[in-house]
């Protein structure tokens, strides 16, 4: 079995194969989170892809090893923060539709004040550009808890009206947003890795309730929060890219070519586990 443990630490040596097996595996992921917040069409997300590829990939897959690689979704995590942030630092705030007002951090938590926790989850996705349709599927929630949702933003911000269907019409300022939250933990921020133990049900009520309490007033857990239920929709939803889509991606990548005399990446992963199987 190819983990993503294997991929990462292949990538991490400056593997090709590696690479192209992560491009393989999370091409999909990445294009569809960018699909919501960058809606400018396919290409130019592909653009911002091969970007954030390139800060990763160089010098030596370096900021490739500062992302988490104890878990798939850590990783994910890591991974959406980092094209996010990339792609917020380079596009141009005039994009955004003409918005009154526009959004900032104390707007957000003045829509958010006094909601309960999972309508907060459902407003904040909502404004970031998520239909009801997917935020049913992403939170297995009903059509009419996700139209109270979006219920609940109608009545405290009435310019949401004017949005297109699943497309965010302030991607500039919405990403300038959530860039600013997730740099601004508190002490009592829960870590990562504790909000995947309570995502999976594998948190008992006594750490899951103050951890809910203080998500419910903190920008920053909530993004954070939102964040596992993106990265985990797409995830079940992704296909791996083919070897014809990736290999213009792995030639942008400033890497070292492989020698020819070297089995490819998945050619040894392949090879070791039928060695231990035997």
């Amino acid at each position: 079995m190819i983990t993503f443990h294997k991929i990462l630490a292949g990538c991490d040596a400056g593997n090709r194969g590696a690479w192209q097996a992560l491009l393989s595996e999370y091409t999909p992921i990445a294009l569809q989170l960018l699909g919501v917040y960058v809606p400018w069409g396919p290409g130019k997300c592909l653009d911002f892809w091969i970007d954030a590829l390139r800060t990763l990939s160089a010098p030596n897959s370096q900021g490739l090893q500062e992302f988490s690689h104890q878990s798939e979704r850590e990783f994910l995590a890591d991974l959406r923060a980092h094209l996010l942030d990339r792609v917020s630092a380079r596009i141009d705030a005039s994009l955004d539709a003409k918005m009154s007002p526009r959004l900032t951090p104390d707007t957000l938590a003045a829509i958010l004040k006094d909601l309960p926790l999972l309508h907060q989850e459902i407003v904040f996705l909502t404004l970031a550009g998520y239909s009801q349709a997917t935020l049913e599927k992403m939170m297995r929630i009903s059509p009419t808890l996700a139209q109270s949702g979006f219920e609940r933003l109608r009545a405290n911000y009435a310019p949401v009206l004017e949005r297109s269907e699943d497309r965010c019409l302030w991607p500039a300022a919405w990403l300038e947003i959530t860039r600013a939250v997730r740099a601004a933990p508190t002490q009592d921020c829960a870590p990562l890795r504790l909000l995947i133990r309570i995502l999976d049900g594998q948190a008992s009520w006594y750490d899951k309730t103050p951890v809910e309490e203080h998500r419910s007033s903190c920008l920053h857990c909530l993004e954070l929060w939102t964040s596992l239920l993106e990265v985990v929709l797409w995830e079940r939803a992704a296909k791996p890219w083919p070897a014809g889509k990736v290999e213009p991606l792995l030639a942008a990548l400033p890497l070292a070519a492989d020698g020819p005399a070297k089995k490819s990446f998945l050619a040894r992963v392949f090879s070791k586990a039928a060695t231990s199987d035997n």
